[in-house]
């Protein structure tokens, strides 16, 4: 049976939901920020007056505002975004209990059927299309193909609100002149390595000799050259189906530089109690670790380590992280910013053992003592029990670092434009 798979793009998602009810910004350029006074000053989302003035994601505002002085910023309400994200999926599921969320704001569908052609799978695009823009006031662009990878390059081609198909008849005069960037799964430093060779285009991907290919990126070679023929023959994952999560992290731009050890220490627990209870929300413990920091000149240093037993407590978090740093501020600038992630995940103890060695005694008094700490802050929270560390120093320690964790658009495979 031919398949037929669609993939929606939420046009500006972030941007969108913050103009949504207020129709006097969708006209002049928009930009999704963190909170500036909190130092969290960088673009997250635009819209699309402030795309065409050259503003991107990612840019500081004060570089935004270069481009466009009379820029008007906006914080993220990450509730709305949310409510307004599985709205929308609630809306996909009506054409197809297939669809598989490719972050907040896209998702594949495969709506395949022993009648359904690519012709009808342009019609319930159309018709997906625009019952999302009634229901929501979103917009949407929507791929039609016969696989993922084409599918989510039609999303592309199109914006705002449109569908676009690529299928055996076009794929050749569609695809062939765009960048091989715009390929799923090829980013800059894979894009560098093809154009070293002379592949600039998705037509000379193509074309190239898949031993070439192979020789050049081994076996991701062999992918992307099936890629570039539409050769996909992965299916559409159901959202509701069990995902594996690799890894989870949580990072801040601190409310003022890290100078001290003890700025260091605050902002160390406050990321690294956030990282253990969504740990231990997930059932998840870790065994690797690593420590990102980013000074005052922009330099970004990164470490890890693998820990000595998997871990979801936020005190062995800390402490692994502590030493990652040095054990100190001694060795760096003042930090700006700062990254805790943890990965090599495996499903938790469902029980405590029962050890009569002190050092699993204290470990095991350790795990119920987290326990505690997160009903308590569940039913209280987060600020109803606080380490006396962040107590120091109002403005670091006075921080939720789980609503405090900007949410942005998922940067997974996806590029700046």
């Amino acid at each position: 049976m031919p398949r037929v798979i669609l993939h929606a793009d939420l046009n500006n998602f972030f941007a969108s939901v913050s103009c949504r009810d207020k129709p006097a910004l969708m006209e002049v350029p928009v930009a999704v920020c963190g909170d500036p006074e909190k130092r969290h000053g960088i673009v997250l989302a635009k819209n699309n007056p402030a795309k065409k003035l050259g503003i991107k994601t990612g840019q500081a505002i004060w570089q935004a505002r270069e481009l466009c002085p009379h820029l008007i910023t906006v914080g993220v309400d990450s509730r709305e975004v949310l409510r307004m994200s599985y709205t929308v999926r609630g809306i996909f599921s009506r054409y197809t209990s297939h669809v598989q969320p490719f972050g907040s704001d896209e998702a594949w569908l495969d709506i395949s059927g022993p009648k359904t052609t690519i012709r009808e799978g342009v019609r319930i695009a159309n018709h997906l299309r625009h019952t999302i823009r009634e229901e929501t006031g979103l917009t949407a662009s929507i791929g039609v193909s016969d696989n993922r990878i084409f599918a989510k390059l039609g999303s592309d081609l199109k914006k705002p609100d449109a569908v676009s198909v690529i299928c055996n008849e076009n794929r050749a005069r569609v695809l062939d002149p765009l960048p091989v960037g715009e390929l799923l799964f090829i980013g800059r430093a894979t894009t560098r390595k093809l154009n070293s060779i002379g592949i600039y285009t998705i037509g000379q991907l193509t074309a190239a000799k898949p031993e070439t290919l192979r020789s050049l990126l081994g076996k991701t070679g062999l992918m992307l050259s099936g890629f570039a023929h539409g050769n996909d023959a992965s299916g559409v994952i159901a959202g509701d189906a069990e995902t594996v999560i690799k890894s989870v992290g949580n990072s801040i731009t601190a409310a003022h530089d890290l100078c001290s050890d003890d700025d260091l220490r605050i902002t160390l627990y406050g990321l690294c109690e956030s990282v253990g209870m969504r740990l231990r929300r997930q059932g998840l413990e870790a065994r690797v670790i690593e420590v990102s920091l980013r000074d005052t000149n922009l330099v970004t240093t990164s470490r890890q380590c693998t820990l000595p037993t998997p871990t979801n407590l936020c005190q062995e978090l800390f402490q692994a992280a502590y030493r990652l740093t040095g054990g100190g501020m001694d060795t760096f600038a003042p930090l700006r910013s700062m990254g805790v992630g943890v990965s090599r995940l495996s499903r938790a103890e469902g029980n405590m053992q029962l050890s009569f060695l002190p050092e699993d005694a204290a470990r095991q008094r350790q795990q119920m003592l987290e326990h505690a700490l997160d009903e308590i802050r569940e039913k209280y929270g987060y600020f109803s029990v606080r380490r006396a560390v962040m107590l120091t120093d109002e403005a670091l320690g006075g921080i939720n670092p789980q609503e405090e964790h900007v949410l942005v658009p998922e940067p997974y495979f996806k590029k700046t434009k």
